[in-house]
């Protein structure tokens, strides 16, 4: 039997203060033990989304004896969301068999790239304008910081598709952070950390070069700019470190150089609703030309 992180949570609330807690005590015992948590029979709910130029096609039956074939179209959305990262990209073994027996596989529609989107709301915005019809591609968050299950089908996506990955995030060095964790995830997530799930995830923006040729062209207000913080600047010392393993050289000269304060990606919305989205399809096409 399995259970999710979040029920732990709750069976145990006088053990523990919160959530955040529950999840670091669940990350020490899987250390410990030297296992993955699926192996202690846990799992998060699921929290990412995913859509575009793919398909995701199930053949067999559960041991119910339902049938649950057919195929997913992700260009074909019921809501904005797209389709729900759920923990089979975890489950599936090396012949793409998940626990119950059924196979699941992974088709490109004529996808270029897979744009890992740092936030929930710049995801629902893009794949409201349908950028993958713009640009063929394919279209993942992890709403924040990923959770296996997410890390599992952008790898699955990049290694069966041989496609590239590209980040997509804030301005920010928490921004820069959460793309490092598609990379790598660090020794606190144990056997699940580090490399496991890893994919060469380039950093498309927003970049301080890039938000610098924005606003010399088109002059954003000032109140898009924040201030960095303390906890920012740590995190900035972290990611420029020599030994971190994310950034290349030229990358970590330009967050020490040119990153003097912070803009969210929704700053450009000041340029009027459609200037994001114009603007990650020049990226991407200039990217690919």
């Amino acid at each position: 039997r399995t259970t999710t992180t979040r029920e732990v949570y709750y069976v145990f609330v006088t053990h523990f203060r919160s959530q955040r807690e529950c999840d670091s005590a669940i990350l020490d015992v899987a250390k410990v033990l030297g296992v993955s948590r699926r192996s202690l029979g846990l799992s998060a709910s699921p929290k990412g989304w995913f859509c575009g130029c793919v398909e995701i096609t199930r053949r067999g039956t559960l041991p119910s004896g339902k049938d649950v074939s057919g195929t997913i179209d992700g260009t074909a959305l019921s809501s904005i969301q797209g389709l729900p990262i759920t923990r089979e990209w975890i489950e599936r073994d090396v012949e793409g068999r998940n626990e119950q027996g059924v196979e699941i596989s992974v088709s490109s529609k004529g996808a270029k790239c897979i744009l890992v989107i740092e936030k929930e709301g710049v995801f629902n915005r893009l794949s409201e304008e349908r950028l993958y019809d713009r640009f063929p591609c394919i279209m993942v968050t992890g709403k924040g910081f990923p959770d296996l299950c997410t890390r599992a089908l952008v790898k699955t996506l990049h290694e069966e598709l041989n496609l590239p990955v590209l980040g997509l995030c804030d301005m920010n060095p928490y921004g820069i952070s959460v793309l490092s964790v598609y990379f790598c995830a660090g020794d606190r997530m144990g056997v699940d950390g580090n490399y496991r799930y890893s994919v060469p995830i380039e950093w498309m923006g927003l970049r301080p070069t890039c938000f610098k040729e924005v606003h010399e062209k088109h002059k954003l207000p000032n109140t898009v700019f924040q201030a960095l913080t303390d906890l920012d600047r740590k995190r900035m010392d972290s990611l420029t470190d020599e030994m971190s393993p994310y950034l290349d050289e030229d990358e970590k000269d330009e967050v020490a150089g040119e990153m003097k304060y912070k803009v969210e990606l929704e700053a450009l919305y000041w340029l009027g609703a459609d200037f994001l989205g114009d603007w990650v399809f020049n990226k991407l096409k200039t990217r690919f030309e």
